[in-house]
């Protein structure tokens, strides 16, 4: 079988161009889409939880809404290398999705380099160190990656936290909404959570948590703040696997800003970040509560 020829750096150059300009085609849409349609608003929320990870780090909001514009039912996405280091590859002629990956170099002398995040992929861009010596982000670029139904080989299982019941993650927000926010939830809304069914009292209290945690600063046009806490309390659900409320689309059509990202990417991202966060925050209380249950 020929060797496949290497490209040369103008080559290189040019298809990283394409290949970002491709890209930034898929987000644009995907923008679009996001004020335009429930079903896509509610994939992208979706797309968020399945690239939520317990073993590493979280896929962007940003590169959520480019998984979910691409492979709306995605919920593993990894580079071809990482995929073999698994003992899988990806299938013949399945095609890559494209995300943004930082470009990591090392900064010259006397130098500061800069992260360039326009693209919104803050997350995958933590500097590494290589020999002792840290690189920085200078950029991003469109990598691709493949999801698992993308591809073969060895069995893999999608790495998962312990489960955790509905009644323990109720008596978790429960506390926590008290602690945070010096507040009863049961008394400020009337409720009695241990007689509502488990999987209504979390649902109940993630929007309360929510909307604590969403400002209406940042939401201002009507409707918007409400929308942002229902879809974020839908992303937390769904990490903590509780069946989820509706992810509300926020009213945000037609909506223009002189900002570079429509006024819907920073609704993502608030969004996605909050759910995230609840979600966070109750795991790490079940795994502490779990480690005193070990030690005692």
């Amino acid at each position: 079988m020929p060797r496949k020829l290497k490209m040369t750096d103008e080559e290189r150059r040019a298809y990283s161009a394409k290949m970002r300009g491709e890209l930034e085609v898929v987000m644009d849409r995907a923008y679009g889409a996001m004020v335009a349609s429930e079903d896509f608003w509610a994939a992208v929320m979706r797309a968020a939880a399945s690239l939520t990870h317990p073993d590493r780090d979280d896929r962007s909001p940003a590169n959520c809404i480019a998984v979910a514009a691409q492979c709306p039912h995605a919920t593993h996405v990894l580079s071809s290398g990482d995929w073999r280091k698994v003992g899988r590859f990806p299938i013949k002629g399945s095609t890559s999705l494209r995300i943004w990956t930082p470009i990591k170099r090392r900064p010259e002398e006397g130098q500061e380099v800069t992260a360039a995040a326009a693209d919104g992929g803050q997350r995958e861009a933590a500097g590494e160190t290589v020999g002792g010596e840290v690189r920085k982000v200078s950029g991003f670029k469109a990598g691709p990656v493949f999801d698992i139904s993308q591809t073969d080989g060895d069995a893999y299982e999608l790495p998962a936290a312990a489960p955790v019941s509905a009644e323990v993650i109720r008596d978790v927000l429960v506390n926590q909404y008290r602690d945070q926010y010096h507040e009863d939830p049961e008394q400020a809304g009337g409720f009695d959570f241990t007689q509502e069914v488990p999987d209504d009292a979390v649902r109940i209290l993630l929007y309360g948590h929510a909307w604590r945690r969403i400002a209406e600063a940042d939401a201002s046009l009507p409707g918007q703040r409400a929308a942002e806490v229902a879809s974020a309390a839908h992303v937390a659900a769904l990490i903590l696997n509780i069946a989820p409320g509706p992810a509300v689309m926020p009213p945000l059509a037609g909506v223009i800003t002189q900002d570079k990202k429509p006024p819907v990417h920073e609704s993502a991202v608030r969004v996605i970040e909050t759910g995230r966060a609840i979600a966070r925050a109750v795991m790490t209380a079940v795994e502490c509560c779990r480690e005193l249950a070990v030690g005692s």
